[in-house]
């Protein structure tokens, strides 16, 4: 788990402070002072278990800023040294660092910190420094009130880090705390996990929304405050769970929950239907995080990044899996730059939906999911890759498994499996394949760079997404990369863990509190990212019906771009009539038996 990290800036008044009877300071002296400094560190419990202090002593002291007889410094008691801290500059960002700091263990106890804050601060100010910064853990409750009172401040750099700091202040009793982002810019000002505000959640979708229903009561930060569903049974169902919760109402007409004051409206509805619905949020003033699909034609394309742009409201893409472990770890890798140059990638999705189609369908001839094209649910296996990397998809080809008796079984429409091969705006690859129709299911990513490679583990030998390894040089041409399994945890894995698929449900709906609480570091998916992940099986189908020719992807940030394609309602959506109705499957509609759907209609799970 990250440390808390907390900053000091030079217009901070520094409380003078007066040595008692017997303490002085005193600089380190390499040729001599090694053992009693690591006794100080092991004091403060900074060693981490380490027998070797020495040697760990001179990791630190090898640091390439530190110089150690200049900025290492001692507290002594009659000319022993009992106390340290370090104070460096990083001479590339100008930024001080307070670093080491411990007292020896027979010295704990006798408030001697604030002498070491002080020598350290009145150090770094007169270097001119930008400000200065220091790390620490909730597991020193002493020290952290000690830099609080020296003046230290809260940063947000990693997930959880508000919260945290929230829980840290209740310990303290401190109501509220200015609190600034990594590059020393201010973020707000926070406040104690007891007074701090909830973002105030509705959810469209009593089914599939429960999972966001359930955040919203564990995670503290959101407040469920609306349900809406046209099925009664659901919003039974929602009473029996939330009834506890007074203050969540239950609409039956989405006009009236609309009109709820909630901050955010999260579309839990049917895939073919959240672009108009988004649409309807943003203009009635609320944010939207929508689930998978984000549109179906072209024509919603466009007109949802208008509002988006128009009403200035959030608008996030529950696209989960590119929160699942594995490659939300390669995201943070490949952006860290170990993976070094992006050069390729394959993602997958297949689920054999027919043991439950029944119960997802309804037996309905007309449900989105018969009727949908193999290419539209690409977002699981292509969206992942596209959030990795932050590039544009350029072109991409599409192919199609030929109709099969498994979806005859199911009724659906497509074939069982659509595939897309994509160019990135640097030239990469990206290899997607994803269906509702493999005999077995698989979900699996892999991602090639100039620096090595990293793939999750597949589910048929154990592991799944949730299992991540790699092979990474220190170098290009280094060849000096091991293969092995590699740590997907973080500041929120334990909490995720206990939500739905793999923990990335949590992510989702953190990420969008957070962004909706203010920080510019949430992690969300806006709507250009979103038709990022879903332009490339779109067009893929449209390549599929010509035989797999190249197409080119729009880019919909282009306001020209979109009056090309403003008016282009191509979809295998039969319900709306000004829409162009293609046909599901690229070789043309297959029939589907009336018992089939009667079949499925009489047995049904729930």
């Amino acid at each position: 788990m990250a440390q808390l990290k907390m900053y000091w800036f030079p217009d901070t008044p520094i409380e003078e402070v007066t040595l008692p009877e017997g303490y002085s300071f005193s600089h380190f002296d390499p040729a001599k002072d090694i053992h009693a400094w690591c006794e100080c560190l092991r004091g403060g419990a900074l060693i981490d278990g380490r027998s070797d202090g020495v040697g760990y002593g001179q990791e630190i002291i090898d640091f390439k800023d530190i110089d150690p007889a200049e900025d290492i410094q001692f507290l002594d008691h009659n000319g022993e040294h009992i106390g340290t801290a370090t104070a460096f500059v990083h001479k590339a960002t100008n930024i001080g660092d307070m670093h080491q700091v411990a007292i020896r263990s027979d010295y704990r106890g006798k408030g001697l910190a604030k002498y070491l804050s002080y020598i350290v601060l009145t150090t770094l100010k007169a270097r001119g420094v930008r400000f200065v910064s220091l790390t620490t853990g909730e597991g020193r409750p002493a020290a952290i009130k000690s830099y609080l009172a020296a003046g230290f401040r809260p940063v947000q750099y990693d997930v959880d880090m508000e919260d945290r700091w929230q829980a840290v202040m209740e310990d303290f009793g401190i109501d509220e705390l200015p609190m600034y982002y990594e590059d020393g810019s201010f973020y707000k000002t926070i406040r104690r996990r007891g007074l701090a505000e909830k973002v105030k959640i509705g959810v469209f979708g009593a089914g599939r929304g429960r999972t966001m229903m359930r955040f919203c009561r564990a995670a503290g930060t959101a407040e469920l405050v609306a349900v809406c569903d046209a099925v009664p049974e659901r919003l039974e169902a929602v009473k029996r769970e939330f009834g506890q919760d007074q203050n969540v109402a239950l609409y039956t007409d989405f006009d009236e929950f609309l009109k709820h004051d909630m901050d955010c409206v999260v579309l839990a509805n049917f895939a073919n239907e959240h672009a108009p619905y988004a649409i309807r949020c943003m203009e009635a003033g609320k944010n939207v995080l929508s689930e998978v699909l984000p549109v179906q034609t072209m024509h919603e394309a466009v007109e949802l990044i208008e509002a988006v742009e128009r009403t200035g409201k959030i608008y996030a893409y529950a696209e989960n899996y590119a929160y699942m472990p594995a490659p939300r770890k390669m995201r943070q890798l490949y952006r860290e730059g170990k993976l070094g140059d992006f050069e390729y990638g394959e993602g997958e999705y297949m689920h054999n939906c027919e043991p439950i189609w029944g119960d997802i369908t309804g037996g309905d001839p007309t449900h989105w999911r018969n009727t949908m094209s193999a290419f539209y649910y690409c977002t699981h296996s292509l969206g992942p890759l596209v959030h990795i990397t932050g590039m544009r998809p350029v072109r991409v080809s599409g192919f199609e498994v030929p109709f099969d008796k498994r979806m005859a079984r199911m009724g659906a429409k497509a074939g069982p499996i659509g595939a897309e091969l994509v160019t990135l705006e640097n030239g990469a690859v990206l290899k997607s394949i994803h269906g509702v129709g493999p005999s077995k299911s698989s979900i699996w990513y892999s991602v090639y760079g100039s620096l090595g490679t990293l793939e999750s583990a597949r589910e048929i030998t154990g592991g799944g997404v949730g299992t991540l390894y790699g092979n990474l040089d220190s170098a290009e041409g280094a060849n000096d990369g091991k293969n092995g399994e590699i740590s997907t945890e973080d500041g929120l894995t334990k909490k995720a863990d206990e939500s739905g698929h793999g923990g990335s449900d949590y992510y989702v709906m953190y990420n969008m509190v957070e962004a909706l609480r203010g920080n510019k570091n949430a992690e969300i998916i806006d709507v250009y990212e979103a038709l990022d992940m879903f332009l490339p099986g779109m067009f893929a189908y449209f390549s599929a019906l010509e035989g797999g020719k190249p197409m080119e992807i729009p880019d919909l940030r282009d306001k020209a771009e979109r009056e090309r394609w403003r008016n282009d309602r191509r979809c295998t959506d039969p319900k709306d009539p000004e829409n162009e109705i293609l046909p599901s499957y690229s070789k043309g509609n297959p029939e589907i038996p009336a018992e089939v759907y009667g079949y499925w209609k009489q047995n049904r799970k729930k």
